[in-house]
This record gives structure tokens, sequence and C-alpha cells, in this order.
């Protein structure tokens, strides 16, 4: 089974990295960071390494270990997460040099484009996947691990009020919440917290409105520019 696998590749490697894609949400930090977490029950050192990332997300337990590049070159075990497709994920070069691979996701497009490929469409967020497999590994998931989790499972159905959810994220959000994980708090600081940089997007969006068929129809824009001129790029601190 695919997910015996995984787990027998996580226990002989020496070196891990993990992996997520270009201008990450809070979904591709928070299962990053959740993984990592998790490996330490393995008693591994693991690099997470994301060149960029919002700095709301700054708050999760572990993120001031992320990396922005690593002088490993070929890591025993490349984990990539919630990224369908090898041409999207950031710094790809240390997944394609390492010796075996691993792709965890939850989107319908994944190419599949690891040695073990668990992917799961039916799930709202990679975190809510995480969630399953740390159960099935039986892995605690302790309050920094839940709260990651949680932070990937609210940023990816805008708050629960997706399509996508299913009474199963509602379960675990349960759970999590009896670990003392703060669902309110983590809402606020990913969905309700606007930069100054957000704002003045916005303003540029509204700026541009246009009406078309009697209002039936509404389109406006941003571009490259626009995010460099108020400096909104993905950073950190």
């Amino acid at each position: 089974m695919t997910l015996d696998e995984i787990v027998q590749q996580v226990q002989k490697a020496d070196s891990i990295v993990i992996l997520t894609h270009e201008s990450p949400d809070g979904d591709a930090i928070g299962s990053s960071l959740a993984m990592s977490l998790a490996m330490e029950n393995f008693g591994k050192n693991v690099d997470v390494i994301i060149p960029e990332y919002p700095r709301i997300f700054e708050f999760l337990p572990g993120a001031k270990n992320i990396k922005k590049e690593s002088d490993v070159k070929n890591y025993d075990l490349a984990i990539s997460l919630d990224c369908a497709t090898f041409k999207r994920l950031a710094q790809n070069e240390y997944f394609e040099n390492a010796k075996t691979k691993v792709v965890i996701d939850h989107h319908g497009s994944n190419t599949m484009y690891g040695d073990l490929n668990f992917v799961n469409p039916a799930s709202p967020a990679c975190c809510e996947i995480l969630a399953e497999l740390f159960q099935y590994y039986n892995i605690e998931i302790t309050k920094p691990i839940g709260t990651c989790i949680l932070t990937g499972i609210i940023t990816d159905t805008g708050g629960f009020k997706y399509a996508s959810v299913t009474a199963e994220t509602f379960e675990f959000a349960a759970e999590l919440l009896q670990k003392g994980i703060n669902v309110s708090d983590i809402y606020k600081k990913v969905l309700d917290t606007k930069t100054k940089a957000n704002f003045e997007l916005t303003k540029i969006v509204l700026d541009r409105t246009e009406f078309l068929e009697d209002g039936k129809v509404t389109f406006t824009y941003i571009n490259n520019d626009d995010v460099k001129k108020v400096n909104a790029e993905a950073r950190r601190s």
C-alpha cells in the first residue's frame, strides 16, 4: 500500500526535504510545517524549503525554520505537498535530484510526478489529507501540528464555506478544537488580516472595474507591474 511505502521511505531516509508550490497559500505552508513537525516523531531532521511566503503565516509553529534554499544537493527523500505539477513546484531541483520522490496532494489535476503518489481529489485541503495520514500512522496531532493543519483547512475552504467541505472536515476541526486550538484566532489571522499592499491592490481592482450588459457582466484586472508598485509580492522578513 502506498501509505506503508511512504512511511518506509521516511524511516530509512537520512536527509529529507519538504517542498510546495510557488506563491504558497495557507494550505501549502500549513501542510509543509505540519509534515515537518510530524517527522520529529521519527527522530528526523527535515528541511522545509519555501523561498517566499506571505508574512501573515509567520505565526505558524516552525515557520522560523523555513529555508529559502539548502546546501544539500541530493536528499534521500523529497516530499511535495499541495502541488499538482512538477513545473509549479518551487525549488524543484531538490525534488528532481532526490533519491526517492513522494507527492501528497488533493488536486484532481495532479500529474503523479513522484515515485510514490498519494492524491485524494475528494479532500478540500492537503492539510486534511495529512490529518488522515497522521491518524493512519498513529502520529499524535499535537497543538502545533493541529494549528498548521487547521490553518490549511481554513484557508483552502474559505473558512468552511466552499462546496468541497465535507462532514469529515468538520469532524477534524472539532477534534482540533478539543486540543485547545483557537479556530477564531486562526481565522482572523489568515482571512481577516489585510496588509497595506493588499488594500492598495484592492483599490486598483475597484478603480478598474467595468460593468457591461446592464450590469450582468463585470470585469477588472491587475498585472505584475501593479503588484510590484504596491510591493505586494510574497516575501518574508
